[in-house]
This record gives C-alpha cells, sequence and structure tokens, in this order.
C-alpha cells in the first residue's frame, strides 16, 4: 500500500525537482564545438592542431623534436618548461633582493 501511494511531500519534491532541471534547460547556452575557436572579430576560425602547433614553436624541447611529439607528452613539456621559468624567476628575484640590499646599505654609509 506504500508503495502505490506517495506522500505529498515526495510528490511535490519531484515536481519541484522537474521544474527546475526544465527551468535550467531554457538558460543552458549551447555547446560550442572544442574541435575550432572562433574568433568573433574576424570571423577566421583556428583549429586544435594549429594551437598546438604554435605551442611546440613555444617550447624549446618540442621545437627540438620538430613537431613529432604526441599532445599528452607536448603537455607535459609545456608543464616542466613553466616550472623552470618560475624557478628562473625566484632565482633572479632573489639576486636583485640581495644586491638591491647592497646597494641600499654602500649609499647610506
Amino acid at each position: 500500500m506504500g508503495s502505490k501511494h506517495e506522500s505529498p511531500k515526495n510528490a511535490t519534491t519531484r515536481r519541484r525537482r522537474s521544474r527546475s532541471s526544465n527551468s535550467h534547460r531554457r538558460f543552458c547556452r549551447p555547446k560550442k564545438s572544442s574541435n575550432t575557436v572562433v574568433n568573433d572579430r574576424t570571423g577566421s576560425s583556428s583549429s586544435v592542431a594549429e594551437k598546438l602547433k604554435a605551442l611546440r614553436n613555444l617550447i624549446p624541447a618540442a621545437a627540438e623534436n620538430k613537431g613529432e611529439i604526441k599532445g599528452d607528452q607536448l603537455f607535459q613539456e609545456t608543464a616542466d618548461y613553466i616550472l623552470l621559468l618560475r624557478s628562473q624567476v625566484l632565482v633572479l628575484q632573489k639576486l636583485v633582493d640581495f644586491y638591491g640590499s647592497c646597494e641600499g646599505q654602500k649609499a647610506v654609509s
């Protein structure tokens, strides 16, 4: 008997859920294709392959392989290169702090 008759609370909850999911659909935008990105200003499109080629040209290890590197390996090389650049920036900041403070002490003396 309990399986055929639902409590009013459960029926209301179900209706609310269906309403919220239907109203959500009205406001959702359709998804764009992930294969191409459209530049709104010029109307031209640029494929993912072209973007990967541009990324290969930016990363030294990938540029040495002459485009023979796979996408997942390219992203790993990119991450490694970013970490290398970050560490170089930190070292340069420390050098500026060190030598900058020495210059300040010389001017005071």
